[in-house]
C-alpha cells in the first residue's frame, strides 16, 4: 500500500523555515484528514501535483502549512484563521489540468473522497487559476463544497 510519502516529500507541504526547524518531524503538523484525501485524490488523478516546490528552485513557498510569522499571515489586517495554518489546508496544479478542470474532477468523483473537502473558487471576485482545498467542514456542506472568498 502506498503512503503520502511515496509521492510527496515533506519540503513539498511546509516552507523553507519550517523544514531547517522540524524536517522530517515536519509531518506532525497536518491533519490526518487533509493527508488522506490527497493520498486518494493523487493516486486517483494519475497526474504529478504541486504544492511547494521551494527546494527545486521553484517559486512556491506558502500554499501547503503557514506559520504564525510567514509574511502572508503577518501581512494580514484582520482574524487570519486560514486552513493553511492548521495544516488542513493546501493550495496545488495537477500537471495537465487547469485549476476549474481539476475542481469539476473532484465533483464529479467526490464518491472516492474519504472526507468532506471545501473548494476556493474565486478570490475578491475574480476567479483562481490554483485549487485549493481543505478539510475544514461543517455539518451542513455538502461533499464537496466550493466557495468565493
Amino acid at each position: 500500500m502506498k503512503t503520502i510519502k511515496d509521492y510527496f516529500k515533506i519540503q513539498e507541504l511546509v516552507c523553507n523555515v519550517v523544514y531547517e526547524k522540524f524536517g522530517e518531524r515536519s509531518w506532525k503538523f497536518f491533519d490526518n484528514d487533509l493527508l488522506e484525501t490527497l493520498l486518494v485524490i493523487r493516486e486517483a488523478i494519475g497526474k504529478p501535483i504541486t504544492i511547494n516546490n521551494w527546494n527545486n528552485g521553484g517559486r512556491f513557498t506558502q500554499r501547503g502549512l503557514r506559520h504564525n510569522l510567514s509574511r502572508l499571515v503577518t501581512s494580514k489586517k484582520r482574524l487570519y484563521l486560514s486552513p493553511h495554518i492548521f495544516g488542513k489546508g493546501i493550495d496545488f496544479d495537477v500537471k495537465g489540468m487547469s485549476a476549474p478542470e481539476v475542481r469539476e474532477w473532484l465533483v464529479d468523483n467526490q464518491d472516492i473522497l474519504p472526507y468532506k473537502i471545501r473548494l476556493e473558487r474565486k478570490l475578491a471576485g475574480k476567479p483562481i487559476n490554483w485549487v485549493h482545498l481543505d478539510t475544514l467542514s461543517e455539518p451542513k456542506y455538502p461533499k464537496v463544497y466550493q466557495f468565493d472568498c
